[in-house]
């Protein structure tokens, strides 16, 4: 009885030093990432705020008695920018705000200009039409940041390293869990008002990710939602809503059409949604103008909306209110009506109801991670991305700590050899929801088996 339960024991600490050491080469990895993906989020939390104080020349006006109509202020546009093509209007918010108009080039194709297209945003004095200026948003703080949030300035290399950071943080939180209890109880978690010894750094480390489990887990799982990959090909694909459930015949472009470079217009959920079309003209066409499009959106109870403009002969008017382009910070009230451009008719009116789970959890979840849902939403992410970054410190002075001094080398919890073989099945299966931190848990594998271990051994054979 007594050998039994000493083998159990063995076996129990085998593989728990087994998960410690994969534990730790995930953390190689996911540590700097991790760093960049905190620090931004801290500062795309800090750059719209800093961004309205930068342009107020450009987003600010003095109210007066009464607004142009909007098809006055587009032609001011138009006359202002001859060689671009509106594709957007989005009504002033308050009486102090103005009006804006995103433009493209006259050569761009598509429904918005496509996918990507850059654009200006030209903003307009809603009351006398005076043209204030004009803005590329690529260029703004918080756009610059966000394409280091979700790229690096990468591209999709900087995205995949992103979801590979973020697949294997997602599985780092699960043995961090088992590692936390496994070994200390409640009591020897609790952080001391001292950070001297090893032991105290741990218990801050462990204590900090306890508290994190469910924060960290929402903020990279509706990350992951934007990644290529597991993102795009996988949960977005089965998310979205059908394009069958329209009335109207359906276009070749999708939705995402709608968007402009890095400015995100379209709910996560409609971005791989075929367009309607509009009917074909009659003998005597005749097309809606801006004026009566905004008057159908009011008369249909929308309060803050934009209005995406139709360019091909078929192309349809959008009215749409969504979290994703922060016109509400209330995703019940998400909604994206396409009208006929002539006749006005309702094509299709797309609403919160009408998203499978995935994307109501994403419209929910957007301006939650985004941090707009009022100052008590921004201060408790900035708080929370504060949390990240210390334990991360904390994990890195543990491993200071332990380190033998005068040394150079990594110093790895020592390999498990039985005990790792478990550890690799167990992770490689709850990878399989994250194939590229899949891929990148193989390559771990391979270099600790083919590489570090024998390293290890030829060590300890000349020490």
């Amino acid at each position: 009885m007594t050998q039994s339960t000493t083998t159990v024991a063995s076996n129990d600490g085998a593989f728990y030093r087994a998960l410690w050491r994969w534990h730790f080469y995930a953390g190689l990895l996911v540590i700097p990432l991790l760093i960049a993906l905190a620090g931004s989020g801290m500062l795309m939390l800090l750059s719209k705020p800093i961004d309205g104080m930068l342009h107020k020349d450009l987003t600010r006006v003095s109210a007066a008695a009464e607004m142009l109509p909007a098809s006055t202020l587009r032609s001011a546009v138009e006359q202002a920018y001859p060689e671009s093509r509106i594709t957007l209007y989005i009504p002033p918010v308050e009486p102090t705000h103005s009006a804006q108009f995103s433009l493209v080039s006259n050569h761009a194709g598509g429904h918005g200009g496509g996918h990507g297209q850059a654009s200006t945003t030209a903003y307009v004095n809603p009351y006398n039409g005076e043209i204030l200026g004009a803005l590329d948003p690529s260029t703004t703080l918080y756009a610059g940041t966000k394409t280091f949030h979700g790229q690096l300035y990468l591209g999709d290399l900087g995205d995949s390293l992103i979801e590979i950071a973020a697949g294997l943080a997602v599985l780092m939180i699960l043995s961090g869990i088992y590692l936390a209890f496994q070994r200390h109880g409640w009591r020897e978690m609790l952080p001391t008002f001292r950070l001297n010894s090893r032991t105290d750094w741990r218990r801050l480390h462990s204590f900090i990710g306890l508290v994190m489990v469910v924060p960290l887990l929402f903020f990279l799982l509706s990350g992951l939602s934007w990644t290529n990959v597991w993102g795009g090909k996988l949960t977005q694909a089965w998310s979205s809503v059908p394009g069958t459930r329209f009335v109207a015949p359906v276009a070749e472009e999708t939705h995402a059409s709608m968007n402009h470079g890095s400015m995100q217009h379209v709910p996560w959920t409609l971005e791989q949604t075929p367009m309607p079309l509009s009917g074909p003209a009659t003998e005597t066409p005749r097309e809606l103008n801006l004026d009566e499009v905004s008057r159908i959106a009011s008369e249909q109870g929308f309060a803050n909306f934009r209005v995406h403009l139709p360019s091909a002969e078929q192309g349809v008017w959008t009215i749409s209110a969504t979290t994703m382009a922060g016109d509400l910070n209330a995703p019940l009230l998400e909604r994206t009506m396409h009208l006929d451009r002539h006749t006005g008719a309702v094509l299709a009116d797309i609403r919160f109801a009408d998203y499978p789970l995935m994307g109501k959890a994403m419209a929910a979840g957007i301006p939650l991670h985004q941090g707009e849902l009022g100052l008590w939403n921004l201060l408790l992410n900035l708080f929370l991305c504060a949390l990240v970054l210390l334990m991360i410190l904390a994990g890195v002075m543990m491993w200071w700590k332990r380190r033998p001094q005068n040394t150079r080398s990594l110093v790895p919890p020592p390999a498990q050899p039985t005990a790792s073989k478990v550890v690799v099945a167990v992770m490689l299966v709850v990878a399989l929801c994250f194939p590229l931190s899949a891929l990148a848990i193989a390559a771990i594998i391979l270099a600790d088996l083919l590489l570090i271990s024998r390293v290890e051994k030829l060590r300890l054979i000349f020490k």
